[in-house]
């Protein structure tokens, strides 16, 4: 890559996770409640791969400078430390102990 093309690779990464963002942001914050939920009363839960990308959505986002690590607190109802730790399934099991 040309290092003259390095602003606009920059500018389309943060555009996609800013457009995503407030989509993203209610399904993660959603499926993990109503994931931890289904557990605590004997469901299975089969989709973790659903979570799974939407919680990697949001790490790239944070890594990538797009939004700060309090915004993806504030918008999912995760934590910065369940999001560091990049498994949905260890979130689910900490939230139905």
């Amino acid at each position: 890559m040309h290092p003259a093309q390095l602003p606009t690779r920059y500018a389309a990464v943060y555009a996609f996770f800013l457009h995503g963002l407030d989509a993203a942001a209610e399904r993660l914050k959603n499926f993990v409640e109503k994931a931890a939920k289904a557990t605590l009363v004997g469901d299975i839960f089969d989709d973790a791969a659903t979570g799974q990308g939407l919680l990697n959505f949001f790490l790239r986002a944070m890594n990538c400078g797009a939004i700060s690590e309090e915004e993806a607190e504030r918008r999912t109802g995760v934590t910065v430390a369940e999001l560091r730790a990049g498994s949905f399934v260890k979130i689910l099991k900490n939230r139905t102990k």
